[in-house]
Formats: C-alpha cells, sequence, structure tokens
C-alpha cells in the first residue's frame, strides 16, 4: 500500500515571522481552507483527506510549503494555490 503523496515547495520572503504567518494564514483561507491551525513557526491547515504544513524561517529568508494527500495532482494544486494566493 502505497503511502500518502506529498508536494513541496519553498518561496524566498523576508518578512518577519509574525508577518509570515499571517500571510500564509489568509493564503490557507484564500484557497478555502478553514481549519487552519498556527504554531510557533508552522502553520498546519487540513481540509477532507489533504494537510498542509507551512513553516516560516525568517532568519534564513524561505518560507517552506509543504502539502499531502491521497493524490499528487490534487496536492500540487493545493499547494500552487496557497503558494500563489501567498505571492499576491
Amino acid at each position: 500500500m502505497a503511502g500518502p503523496a506529498v508536494s513541496t515547495e519553498w518561496v524566498e520572503s523576508k518578512v518577519s515571522l509574525e508577518q509570515c504567518k499571517e500571510r500564509v494564514e489568509r493564503a490557507i483561507r484564500a484557497a478555502g481552507i478553514r481549519e487552519v491551525d498556527p504554531k510557533r513557526f508552522t502553520v498546519f491547515a487540513h481540509s477532507g483527506d489533504y494537510t498542509l504544513a507551512i513553516r516560516c524561517m525568517p532568519d534564513q529568508g524561505v518560507v517552506f510549503f509543504i502539502a499531502s494527500g491521497t493524490r499528487l495532482a490534487d496536492a500540487d494544486k493545493l499547494l500552487d494555490d496557497v503558494i500563489a494566493a501567498y505571492r499576491r
């Protein structure tokens, strides 16, 4: 039995930790996900069979995006939608 499909990407960012987390939350909600759970450095979100984990790393100047779920194509699309909203 295969494990979940996982899609990852990273984006350069020069914003503070709090600004990053706020942008991440807005981006997740813009993608239509309402179940959002922010932690110290990572914002988690869940929608059906899909989970997002987005880590803000301001000291390294990057934001790391992970989406996992049952189908790779859907995880990729979800991640693309969230990243596009984050960049707006």
